[in-house]
């Protein structure tokens, strides 16, 4: 097991990776899937690390740059937001999500956020790693966030009519 920046050459091995596992969080995009993907995943692909096992990318992580806008109405300043945290899920349960969140999350003058989803109706998926990795829940987005942003149609389970899905900001505060 091996930790490493990505580089250009990995863009489309996470891209698919983010697609299989979540969908796409590129809601704006008219474009298929994979491709919003790629192209989402290209703008930021200095500040993303990857998790490799035998040859095989099977994590990826990444982190914005200063966020220029406040899209949660979090009245936070010097932001940073993780892009996507996603691990192969045969190579789930092994640390390699929690290695890379703390590899992106490396930061003592930023404060950093993750917009958390959770569709088991009792918390968000990533729940445990975050708490593991130091975030704490700071705003609940609701459980129709996605559905009234018109996120569904992009999501993983766009197959399913689940029609609700817990929406949270976890941060990761800077040392002050």
């Amino acid at each position: 097991m091996k930790y490493r920046k990505a580089i250009s050459n990995d863009i489309n091995y996470i891209a698919h990776l983010v697609t299989d596992l979540l969908g796409t969080c590129n809601i704006e995009s008219e474009k298929p899937i994979l491709e919003s993907n790629i192209e989402e995943i290209s703008k930021d692909i200095n500040n993303y690390y990857v998790c490799i096992i035998d040859d095989k990318i099977v994590g990826a992580c990444g982190i914005s740059d200063v966020l220029e806008c406040d899209k949660y109405s979090l009245n936070l300043k010097n932001v940073k937001e993780i892009l996507y945290l996603v691990v192969n899920k045969e190579y789930q349960g092994r640390g390699i999500g929690t290695n890379l969140l703390k590899l992106c999350s490396r930061s003592d003058e930023y404060n950093i956020i993750y917009e958390a989803w959770g569709d088991n109706g009792k918390f968000v998926n990533s729940k445990f790693i975050l708490e593991k990795c130091g975030y704490k829940m700071f705003k609940d987005l609701g459980k129709d966030y996605y559905r009234k942003n018109n996120y569904c149609s992009k999501c993983v389970n766009r197959n399913k009519n689940c029609n609700e899905c817990i929406a949270q900001i976890w941060i990761k505060q800077k040392y002050t």
